[in-house]
């Protein structure tokens, strides 16, 4: 029992200083990836297009609940004083106006939802550029998401600065190009 404690310790030792030894030569890095998203040209220019766009669908929610308002107080002022088909057609023109505000509401998440994805794509595929001339130009072997499980590491290691400073130069000199595709048929309205 014991000689078999002190195999198990040896081949954990040597198992340990063979790990060592081939991590000696690997060259790794850290990126913050949110931070480049949010820091960047490109990923504030994107983050405009949504808040304006967010503000368009806002504003026209809030004219649906207004009319849903308004006609819930012309049921409630005049309940008494209508007829029961009367009230039962305000209350049906109400419960139409509720439908349409849900589904006004539902399909302007989906719409925000999917416009965060096509901008974000748009930008990773930039962040995807420079970080590949960052890990050519470092001859990197790993490069780590902060936020994907990385627990600690040394600042010395965080490339997040660098390939941001890429991503922003790339923006200024590829002409014509904008920071995120302007969808068709998206210039307002419904």
């Amino acid at each position: 029992m014991r000689k078999a404690g002190i195999i198990l310790a040896a081949v954990l030792v040597t198992a340990v200083f063979a790990g060592t030894s081939l991590a000696e030569g690997l060259r790794v890095a850290v990126i913050d990836m949110n931070k480049i998203l949010n820091e960047s040209v490109a990923g504030q220019a994107a983050k405009k297009k949504m808040e304006a766009r967010y503000e368009e669908l806002k504003k026209a929610i809030d004219g649906k609940q207004e009319e849903a308002r308004k006609i819930r107080e012309e049921i409630d002022k005049q309940k008494v004083m209508l007829g029961k088909e009367k009230l039962k057609e305000k209350e049906d023109a109400f419960q139409a106006k509720i439908n349409e505000l849900r589904q006004m509401t539902q399909e302007g998440e989906q719409e925000m939802q999917a416009r965060q994805a096509e901008f974000t794509r748009e930008v990773l595929k930039s962040v995807q550029a420079q970080v590949e001339v960052v890990v050519k130009a470092d001859k990197l072997d790993l490069v780590l998401e902060k936020t994907a499980g990385v627990i600690h590491y040394n600042a010395a290691l965080d490339i997040s600065t660098r390939v941001l400073a890429l991503v922003d130069e790339a923006g200024k000199t590829a002409p014509g190009k904008s920071a995120a595709p302007e969808k068709k048929g998206s210039g307002g309205g419904k």
